[in-house]
């Protein structure tokens, strides 16, 4: 019984073994292949590191070229574009927007005119980059028949662009006699679209040869140009320039003499002129739009924001604020008065905006007395903009900047702007 018993436990024991055996095989097993893949990674990462070193020491061993040499106070054509399509929004007459179109495009460096569309005929707006050989009363005079085959005729009618040439520009004698550009120096013509319609033509040649115009940007501001034009329109509640077409006169005719040209009767074309800035001009009390409408080519918006506190009144419950405390208009002539309340429409719109997108700072800024330092680059940008449009005119007489920026940012209390604040320009 014994024997039994203990036959028994060994072969228990011999079977433990075998099965321990035959486990430690296996596992013995898979080392062996886990050694060899491991021995297979390790290979591959050595090849690898010594791949990347090898590009390394190529990529050190070249010299990179050297970035084109930018001359001193000259800004990249991408600024000069954005701080283009920021002047053009900020304009707040029609005839502003198509004077700051040409100016722009002069910083770009073409020359640039301007016609603006009324009838039958493109008339003579704003032209910059011409020099002495063009005065400002000589292209004022000039007239574009739309009613003619022409290249102005083409914009006009496609909505499109027109690549010109001199060739082709001799259709309009009058112009090309004028502007006089250079035999090879290409020729652009734009459409200002606004209304649904071409409301301007853009002129922009190169000025000398060998120089390249910058299509692309000048497409951009032309359509930005239209765009203002139309939210000026919605803001006013205006209405498109083809209600007033019919009043503007007839063209006069190609073949007609340099001099019947520039002596054509313009009395009816600046009537029609007033009318329309009439129907297009900005209320006197305006607040800016959104960021969203100043995205480029967005739709017009055609109702304005609620305005920021205080609110403005309703323009039928009460006449026109006054233009300034402390500066009698009385005695300046009826084209001076327009200025100056253009100038403080202009920074009323400026100070406005300023307010309207930085609302956080400017309650801290009350409540610290450090308005300027915690909107220095903001209020410094605006200045720059209004002192472009007003500084070497109205702004020597009276700084309406500086006036609307006490009254609406800081409430009348110029304490609030702070001691690092300069203080007005005139």
């Amino acid at each position: 019984m014994a024997d039994t018993h203990q036959s028994g436990i060994a072969d228990l024991v011999g079977q433990a073994r075998k099965r321990l055996a035959q486990e430690l095989e296996g596992q013995a097993e898979q080392l062996q292949k886990l050694e060899q893949a491991i021995q297979g990674l390790r290979s591959r990462h050595q090849q690898f590191e010594v791949a990347i070193r090898e590009q390394l020491d190529a990529l050190a061993k070249c010299e990179p070229a050297a970035p084109p040499p930018v001359t001193a106070g000259e800004e990249a054509p991408l600024e000069k574009l954005l701080v283009s399509v920021r002047n053009l929004i900020t304009a707040t007459l029609p005839e502003q927007v198509l004077a700051v179109l040409t100016e722009e495009a002069e910083q770009l460096g073409v020359r640039a005119a301007v016609f603006d569309v009324r009838g039958k005929a493109a008339w003579g707006s704003s032209a910059r980059g011409f020099g002495s050989q063009l005065s400002e009363k000589t292209f004022r005079a000039l007239v574009v028949p739309l009613s003619q085959d022409n290249p102005f005729r083409q914009v006009y009618e496609t909505g499109g662009h027109v690549d010109a040439s001199v060739e082709l520009l001799k259709r309009n004698r009058n112009i090309l006699e004028k502007f006089k550009p250079g035999s090879d120096s290409p020729i652009l013509l734009l459409p200002v679209r606004s209304a649904g319609a071409v409301s301007a033509i853009f002129y922009a040649d190169a000025g000398s040869k060998g120089k390249v115009l910058p299509v692309d940007a000048l497409k951009i501001l032309a359509e930005f140009a239209g765009a203002q034009l139309d939210r000026l329109m919605a803001l006013s509640g205006g209405v498109p320039a083809a209600a007033v077409e019919e009043e503007a006169p007839e063209p006069v005719a190609m073949e007609a003499s340099e001099a019947a040209v520039e002596t054509a009767e313009r009395e009816p074309a600046t009537q029609a002129a007033g009318a329309r800035a009439a129907a297009v001009a900005l209320p006197v009390e305006v607040e800016p739009l959104p960021a969203a409408a100043r995205e480029p080519f967005a739709a017009p918006v055609l109702e304005p924001p609620p305005p920021a506190t205080p609110p403005v009144a309703e323009q039928s419950a009460a006449p026109p604020p006054p233009v300034a405390a402390g500066f009698d208009l009385s005695s300046l002539s009826e084209a001076d008065q327009k200025s100056h309340k253009d100038a403080k429409r202009f920074a009323k719109l400026l100070i406005s905006e300023i307010e309207l997108y930085n609302k956080p700072k400017v309650s801290d800024g009350r409540k610290n007395k450090d308005l300027y330092k915690r909107l220095k680059s903001d209020i410094d940008r605006s200045r720059q903009t209004f002192e472009k449009r007003f500084g070497k005119t109205v702004g020597k007489q009276f700084d309406y900047f500086h006036d609307e920026l006490v009254r609406t940012l800081a409430g009348n209390d110029p304490s609030l702007l702070g001691a690092d604040y300069p203080g007005p320009s005139a």
